[in-house]
């Protein structure tokens, strides 16, 4: 196979969804905490510990929803330390959460050395996987029929919450709140309404949609969970929003961007003669590039609103 068959190929659509969906997820984990003016850097803790107590209370109870559910509790829980430390004890949100994804390492080993004596992996208690949705005829269209309907049922509630995300944001007054809390907290204080419970709301859906993404890895790319699984999906998520600029659908086209390139540095090391220690670098690069030229674009669009506003 060519370098042109691989990138035009069915099979690098397919792959470059799965390896977006984590991304997706962590993305509007991004957009909801930062909407309401908390940032949350422990999105990568959270994807950590939803992760292992997915997989392992998936394979205890034998159901991928009861992992699903564990998981998703374990990532708001995680979330809810944050709101708690930022919100209510006001501490530096940036730092606590650099100190949640420290714990979040330690703890997840911990979680999996106690359960299964491993400090490594869970292999030899493999996760119940989350199935594949298959819808006859149209699954077997070409191109965009295994893509597109042939996908992990992940895949479809990602869909399903980025129109949520949007709906709440932009049609509700609990979205309204949302993004006073993070635009003008004092203003949003003046009419009565608790910015603290807001944040602790928007906190607690991030920690849903980081779960979510956290399980996809231990149960559905992979059937089971091993440490360092998320290296750095929540921090990629977080570009993603950050080069979406607040919009939920720009964020979720760049968490796809990004995990095309994340499949490329992989699926790429059978057809170029490059090596594997540079590719497996591109996610990472392109995170870096992306959030300098965000940088760049953001900088040039204040200079001119302040030189608009000297003017007028």
């Amino acid at each position: 196979m060519n370098f042109f068959s691989f990138f035009f190929s069915e099979n690098f659509l397919i792959q470059s969804i799965a390896y977006a969906i984590p991304l997706i997820f962590a993305a509007l984990a991004a957009l909801i905490s930062n909407k309401a003016g908390i940032l949350s850097i422990n999105i990568e803790g959270s994807m950590s510990v939803a992760a292992v107590v997915g997989a392992l209370v998936s394979h205890f109870s034998n159901s991928w929803i009861a992992g699903l559910l564990a998981g998703c509790l374990a990532s708001i829980a995680m979330m809810m330390i944050l709101a708690f430390a930022s919100s209510t004890l006001k501490t530096d949100p940036f730092l606590t959460g650099i100190a949640l994804n420290t714990m979040a390492s330690g703890l997840a080993v911990l979680c999996l050395s106690l359960c299964t004596g491993n400090k490594g992996s869970s292999a030899e208690y493999p996760s119940v996987l989350v199935p594949n949705l298959h819808i006859p005829f149209v699954s077997d269209l070409p191109v965009i029929g295994k893509a597109f309907f042939g996908q992990n049922y992940l895949f479809y509630l990602g869909l399903v919450s980025l129109l949520i995300v949007w709906l709440v944001l932009e049609k509700t007054k609990l979205g309204a709140s949302i993004k006073g809390a993070g635009f003008n907290a004092l203003a949003e204080r003046s009419v009565g309404i608790s910015v603290t419970k807001t944040r602790y709301f928007a906190l607690a859906f991030a920690g849903l949609f980081a779960g979510l993404g956290g399980c996809y890895l231990s149960m559905a790319s992979l059937s089971f969970f091993s440490t360092g699984m998320v290296a750095g999906r929540g921090f990629i998520g977080i570009a993603a929003e950050a080069m979406g600029a607040d919009n939920p659908f720009l964020s979720v086209l760049f968490a796809y961007i990004f995990g095309a390139v994340d499949y490329f540095a992989v699926g790429a090391q059978t057809v170029l003669s490059v090596p594997y220690e540079l590719l497996n670098t591109l996610p990472y690069a392109m995170t870096i590039v992306a959030l300098v030229i965000y940088s760049l674009v953001h900088f040039s669009r204040e200079k001119k609103k302040a030189l608009g506003g000297l003017k007028a």
